[in-house]
């Protein structure tokens, strides 16, 4: 009776994944087998992409350091029983683990960029931590352990996979297997190596009409909220970079943290006036957030309109200077070939490559010269345009503060006439005074209780809104300098990197020269 192949790896003794057996292991195409083997004794880790273990009756994953840049990894066909020690390969986009012993799905979740997914026979019962593969277009995971039909709605979140295959697990003896899987996962193109045709899915979603609408809306509300929340991260974010974040929710922050809010609202009626101030601030604060957002749309054309004139600036001055070394590079092959030819007068002939060096030196550090006062007169144009940006954002800053301090002053004084009312009409005879809450009766019988509070809840708002300014304008005025310094630095870099350049390539070519008159020498000799 034949053996099987499964019983024949088992019986292999377990391997260790070492650095010979990893090297052995390597893909390459192409090439003759000399060529190929001496690339696999001496290639770097980090240079390797893929990696064939099969068949090498290996138990456990490990060993796989330094392989960060792997793209293919197949550990088919051995004794694997769990997905471990991977987590580091994250431009993996090909994994093999076919024909292993995994129970579980798992250490996964860092491979983001895994594309293609095998795996098929082995002893798995869950579809599962697959989230993260956002990109997945192919899984085969049969021949496996799956009982529950409804798992493989999991896979309906993987809007690019495009080929599955479930065969030859206990859920396909379901007599609607099919119908189910074509219903709840979008867009595959094959299923258990079949292709799928708009007409088998259009058949199964009318089969399963009734969950599929429910799941349909489910999935609509899912995009709509979504598409929310990426529109709140922008706007958000968008916020941030104008110094505006906070600015919104002004309002609502200093009722939050209002340490007497809370129990000024049991008194009846007292704080109704906040809703038309809430209302005006939120009309001041939109004037302020158009004046504010224009000015940063204008701060960000103007470093990108200075970003293009450096740009022009160095591609003039470098095209001038790739010019002038041509020209050297020109001499110097021509003046090579000639002492070749005569190397006795090597000496001479290279006195006039040594001449065309020195000036290339001289030009190219005037021409240098040039470069750093031209960035350094348009430095000093941005720095102008950006600060004067800057000063009328913090003039809107200061003007829209002081208005929204204009308008809780108001209200204050507002909020005081009324408490002072309230408190005289519950302190008649004929008042309903006892039928209140306990805190708004408190205040009711104590006018200093009520005035102290109103002052203390005026006092927090005032500080919140002195803190927000504070905050937004020295952002606006740490950016500019931040700004002024980042541009400043790069110009100081690019001219300390420049200068080095070109004291590095005619310190090269004086010793391509001397060696040159070397030749005469010889030559005597």
């Amino acid at each position: 009776m034949p053996v099987s192949l499964e019983r024949l790896i088992a019986e292999v003794e377990p391997n260790v994944v070492t650095e010979q057996l990893t090297r052995e292991c390597i893909q390459i195409e192409g090439g003759d087998p000399e060529t190929t083997y001496n690339k696999k004794r001496t290639m770097p880790f980090k240079d390797i992409q893929t990696l064939a273990f099969s068949f090498k009756s290996i138990a456990k994953i490990q060993n796989l350091k330094g392989l960060n840049n792997l793209t293919k990894l197949q550990l088919d066909n051995n004794n694997i029983k769990k997905i471990e020690n991977i987590g580091h390969l994250t431009n993996l986009t090909w994994l093999d683990l076919s024909f292993n012993k995994l129970s579980k799905i798992e250490g996964l979740d860092t491979l983001t960029k895994l594309v293609d997914l095998s795996l098929f026979q082995n002893q798995i019962s869950t579809i599962e931590n697959l989230d993260k593969l956002v990109g997945l277009n192919v899984l085969s995971i049969g021949n496996n352990n799956l009982t529950q039909l409804d798992n493989v709605m999991y896979l309906r979140q993987f809007r690019n996979l495009r080929l599955v295959n479930l065969a030859g697990n206990p859920i396909c003896r379901d007599h609607d297997y099919r119908s189910y899987v074509l219903s709840h996962i979008k867009d595959l193109t094959y299923l258990d190596y079949r292709r799928v045709y708009a007409a088998d899915v259009q058949t199964a979603q009318e089969q399963h009409q009734d969950e599929m609408i429910e799941l349909q809306e489910r999935e609509d509300q899912q995009l709509t909220d979504e598409k929310a929340a990426a529109d709140h991260a922008h706007h958000s974010k968008l916020m941030a970079e104008a110094h505006l974040d906070g600015v919104e929710t002004l309002g609502e922050d200093m009722v939050r943290e209002d340490p007497e809010w809370a129990r000024l609202s049991k008194v009846p009626n007292l704080l109704d006036s906040w809703a038309d101030i809430r209302d005006k601030l939120t009309t001041v604060t939109e004037e302020f957030k158009a004046i504010v957002l224009e000015a940063h749309q204008r701060k960000k054309a103007e470093h990108a309109e200075w970003l293009t004139a450096v740009q022009s600036a160095l591609r003039d001055r470098d095209e001038i200077a790739q010019k002038l070394v041509t020209e050297f590079e020109r001499t110097k092959k021509r003046a090579a070939r000639m002492a070749s030819g005569n190397p006795g007068d090597a000496e001479n002939i290279a006195m006039e490559p040594k001449k065309k060096l020195r000036d290339l030196e001289e030009q190219l550090l005037e021409l240098e010269m040039d470069v750093v006062e031209i960035i350094e007169k348009l430095v000093q144009e941005f720095d102008r345009a950006y600060s004067e940006i800057v000063d009328g954002n913090k003039t809107s800053f200061n003007a829209h503060f002081a208005t929204v301090r204009d308008l809780q002053n108001g209200f204050f004084n507002q909020l005081t006439s009324l408490a002072l009312a309230v408190f005289e009409k519950y302190n008649q005879e004929s008042s309903d005074l006892e039928t209140l809450a306990d805190e708004a009766r408190a205040f009711l019988q104590d006018k200093d209780m009520l005035m102290n509070a109103l002052q203390a809840s005026h006092d927090s708002h005032l500080q919140r809104i002195d803190a927000l300014e504070d905050r937004l304008v020295n952002k606006e005025i740490k950016s500019a300098t931040e700004m002024s310094m980042k541009n400043a630095q790069w110009a100081a870099k690019r001219n300390r990197d420049r200068i080095a350049e070109v004291i590095n390539y005619v310190e090269r070519n004086i010793i391509d020269l001397e060696e040159m008159e070397g030749e005469e020498e010889a030559a005597d000799n």
